[in-house]
């Protein structure tokens, strides 16, 4: 009876009987297990290395495919040659090897015509794989396309060769195969490919040694390179000597650039190519997916792109990433117009990728620990009195001169997030203010505490610049709008300190000028304490419980009695002073009616005996009110 490929099973194929002679044992088949073939594959690779031990896969699958396809032909007797040949489907997915799905079937037993296309999913070898080592750059289901290549080019009875043109070793989201006869690959395949059959495990064990000995020599230069740069390390250098270091090794460029392909470091004859340019252009023409690259590089594979000449970019270029504590810093590239990068140069750039990610961690912790210092140091100087040299020492080991008159600059965000974006805010605001600073030899010192950014300015440097105090402040709001759109920001300016003991009370002004500019309305964000006119006098008065004692005398009984009774005498009586004693405008403010209003004015001259159409009494009352504003008991207003 003739038989289709599809309406084969396991049981037709065979017998499990136990005495000799058996089914498996007559067509000299043995079953085994996946992860014993994967010890296998991750020792040919470890012992071969990827390139050879493909090639020895792809043969050991042309050969299982060649005799699969001898043994069905002679087990059954076939609806016609194409089921025979689509059989080797049916063979992957009973066998476990994967579960295959055509999506393009052109076969043409009389013409010779055969032009295939599918998936194989669930592939063994993928996943093997994938246990023992990284993502790959190419193809590695090489067992599936020798199996594919033998079984279709036996029961054809022509060359054909399946190549795999995505994969999940390679971080594709599928295997999908390509399969056609020689003819109709035409260049678009590698011809070192159709005499895999034919080659000798002997030659691949010659090979195999002669690539021993070349290990030995790699293993010499990769210590010599590894000893170097952990001298690098241990003196102190950078950046620079590493990326000199390799370049001198492997005679070739190299560009150690950032997580967004920005150079940090540069060595050889590169000749100004743009590492961020390249691979975005690499990118646009589809030479190598750029979502699929980036999936490679944060699994940590090391790419490698040969032959891109025609990007007018150089023909070579390897790129491994930088990582360490699971971060990306960034990559190093290696970059040549003369000669190709072969597999034994990446364990040189991965070596190096270790050291920069050592050396890129050193820095940042040192950065860290000193802005973290200055951070503390400069909390200390604003935020406690009476100051001694002390700190003053610490801080000119740092570079900082305070014996030089300062301003103090606080930077309040008015409506502060709930949200790891107001601390992003306050961390963008102390970068700008660094980078304004990073050109000259002034340095500032800059602090962020309580929703609050913290910068003590020499007067040099605003001085450097230019420009007046008020100007500078505005220029650094205009910078700080320019990158937080839409921030809402004050910055509050004290009088010139002078002095480490003056820097607590310019703090103290920089924090009232602010508060000042948001009770009164003030639709300046630059304020500076010198502009709060008489009321920066009555801030610094000598005895400001008298002052107090003064204001409680005329305000003490209406703040009391809102207290008690709930009202807002108090704050009535501070918007009519402030409105120039206009009831219209001020029942506008407060929402009130004018009858309303002037229930309030009248019910403050009968209970309290405040009379506000004198003229005396008004000054008297205006003098309490910026006596209780400067020493914060307005501040619910």
């Amino acid at each position: 009876m003739a038989v289709k490929a599809k309406s084969i099973t396991l049981k037709d194929l065979m017998d499990v009987s136990t005495k000799e002679g058996n089914f498996l044992q007559s067509k000299k088949l043995f079953i085994s297990s996946a992860d014993a073939w994967g010890a296998l594959l991750k020792d040919l690779i470890t012992a071969l290395g990827i390139d050879r031990a493909k090639r020895f896969l792809f043969r050991y699958g042309y050969q299982c495919g060649k005799h699969e396809a001898l043994m069905l032909r002679d087990m059954f007797e076939w609806e016609n040659k194409k089921e025979w040949i689509l059989a080797g489907v049916t063979m992957h997915n009973l066998s476990g090897r994967s579960s295959s799905r055509p999506s393009k079937n052109i076969i043409n037993t009389e013409t010779g015509e055969f032009d295939v296309q599918g998936y194989w999913y669930n592939s063994y070898e993928a996943n093997q794989y994938l246990q023992h080592f990284p993502i790959h750059n190419e193809s590695i289901c090489n067992f599936l396309q020798g199996y594919a290549s033998g079984y279709c080019g036996t029961s054809l009875g022509k060359k054909v060769f399946f190549k795999e043109v995505e994969c999940i070793g390679k971080g594709d989201a599928h295997c999908r195969y390509v399969g056609k006869t020689l003819e109709l690959w035409g260049d678009d395949i590698p011809w070192n490919v159709v005499d895999y059959a034919q080659e000798d495990i002997g030659n691949e064990l010659d090979l195999a040694y002669k690539r021993i000995e070349n290990q030995s020599k790699i293993l010499e230069r990769i210590n010599t390179l590894n000893n170097q740069l952990t001298q690098i390390v241990l003196q102190g250098k950078g950046l620079n000597e590493i990326a000199q270091i390799l370049g001198k090794s492997l005679a070739c460029g190299v560009v150690i650039s950032n997580q967004y392909f920005e150079p940090l470091a540069e060595y050889g004859q590169i000749r100004n190519y743009s590492l961020k340019e390249m691979i975005n252009n690499i990118s646009k023409l589809h030479l190598l997916d750029r979502k699929k690259m980036d999936r490679m590089l944060n699994d940590r594979a090391t790419i490698t792109l040969n032959s891109i000449e025609n990007l007018g970019f150089p023909s070579y270029l390897m790129i491994t990433p930088i990582v360490a504590q699971k971060n990306k810093f960034g990559y190093i590239s290696i970059i040549s117009d003369s000669h190709e990068f072969k597999a034994h140069e990446s364990p040189f750039i991965e070596r190096t990728a270790n050291i920069c990610a050592l050396q890129i961690l050193n820095e940042k912790t040192v950065t860290e620990t000193k802005h973290r210092m200055k951070e503390e140091l400069l909390n200390e100087i604003l935020l406690q009195p009476n100051q001694d040299s002390t700190v003053a020492k610490r801080l000119s080991y740092l570079g900082y001169n305070l014996n030089e008159p300062h301003y103090v600059f606080i930077f309040r965000l008015q409506s502060p997030c709930k949200d790891e974006s107001f601390a992003l805010q306050k961390e963008q605001i102390g970068n700008i203010l660094r980078t304004h600073s990073s050109h000259t030899e002034q340095k500032m010192l800059v602090s962020n505490q309580f929703g609050q950014v913290y910068a003590l300015i020499p007067e040099e440097l605003i001085k450097f610049r230019g420009i007046g105090v008020s100007k500078y402040g505005q220029t650094i709001l205009k910078a700080v709008k320019q990158k937080i759109p839409n921030s809402q920001i004050a910055i509050g300016i004290s009088n010139l300190c002078s002095g480490i003991v003056s820097f607590h009370q310019g703090f103290k002004q920089a924090e009232k000028a602010l508060d000042i500019a948001r009770i009164n309305d003030q639709k300046e964000q630059v304020v500076l304490f010198s502009n709060l006119g008489y009321l920066s006098i009555l801030l610094d008065a000598r005895k400001p419980e008298e002052l107090e004692a003064y204001a409680e005398g005329i305000l003490g009984p209406i703040l009391e009695y809102d207290i008690r009774k709930s009202t807002e005498l108090l704050k009535t009586l501070y918007f009519y002073i402030n409105n120039e004693c206009n009831l219209h405008k001020t029942a506008r403010q407060m929402s009130l009616s004018i009858g309303g209003m002037r229930y309030r004015l009248s019910s403050i001259t009968e209970r309290f005996n405040i009379d506000m159409t004198n003229s005396s009494t008004r000054r008297e009352v205006q003098l309490a009110l910026d006596i209780y504003l400067s020493i914060g008991k307005l501040t619910s207003i």
